[in-house]
């Protein structure tokens, strides 16, 4: 008989009892999920594969050819009076010199324009020697691919930008955004900088963190459909595709390798 009481009082609780045994499951959970790690996303450096460097070293017989907007000096070996720093390249391909009318040198490798300003100042001097050299490359470009409503690549403003700012270039996320999986990818001369930034829950102080991370030239802003689980895989089967059909490696290859020195 006691046994059975004991039973039944362990089956039925009394509502106090009840709402004690809520307040308890409550707070288990709640520090249940205190105790759970946040998501940190992750950065990692993905070296080139063998494959990779092969086709990075086939730019190297592609010579750089002047953009708009780039800087050039022009060095004269003996009339020293002509040298000219930081011509600028104008919006029609153009630049102005000392001693000759506006000549179009955008689109030109270096030997190239060495050439068309040789004839140029031949008019007026004899012979004379002279080379050109970039200083600086105002060819800022950012590659937005993936889960953007208009992949491609868009010039980045000279006063700099957010990752965030560079996905509304591109018209926004698509629909299947994987947003707190986007990945900020710097390629550099020996492989892939990869930065994962979680741009969901618009408002957070996790959002506001990641949405301020800055965008250089020539980084390549991707948003996946799903989560990346392993960033090497990434970089050999879909970075690699992105790479070879766009200006990305021959960007790589002349910036890296001295795009202050001529060609």
């Amino acid at each position: 008989m006691t046994g059975c009481n004991f039973r039944r009082s362990c089956a039925v609780l009394s509502p106090k009892d009840a709402g004690r045994l809520a307040c308890l499951l409550l707070l288990a959970v709640l520090a249940g999920c205190a105790g759970t790690p946040s998501y940190a996303p992750r950065s990692e450096f993905i070296p080139f594969t063998p494959e990779q460097k092969i086709v990075l070293e086939k730019q190297a017989v592609r010579s750089y050819r002047i953009q708009e907007d780039d800087m050039l000096k022009v060095y004269f070996a003996y009339e020293r009076n002509l040298n000219q720093d930081f011509v600028h390249v104008l919006s029609d391909g153009t630049v102005s010199l000392v001693g000759i009318p506006p000549v179009k040198l955008a689109g030109l490798t270096m030997a190239e324009a060495d050439s068309v300003l040789t004839v140029a100042y031949s008019r007026e001097y004899r012979e004379p020697a002279l080379s050109v050299m970039i200083q600086e490359t105002r060819g800022r470009r950012i590659y937005v691919m993936g889960e953007v409503r208009d992949p491609g690549t868009y010039v980045l403003p000279y006063e700099g930008m957010d990752v965030m700012s560079a996905i509304a270039l591109a018209s926004g996320f698509g629909e299947d955004a994987y947003k707190s999986g986007t990945l900020v990818v710097r390629v550099t001369k020996d492989g892939y900088q990869f930065q994962e930034v979680n741009l969901d829950n618009f408002g957070t102080a996790q959002f506001a963190a990641s949405a301020a991370v800055t965008v250089e030239p020539f980084d390549i802003i991707y948003v996946p459909k799903s989560p990346v689980g392993n960033f090497g895989y990434f970089a050999k089967n879909v970075l690699a595709g992105i790479s070879y059909g766009s200006r990305i490696l021959y960007d790589v290859y002349n910036i890296s390798h001295g795009i202050t020195t001529r060609y």
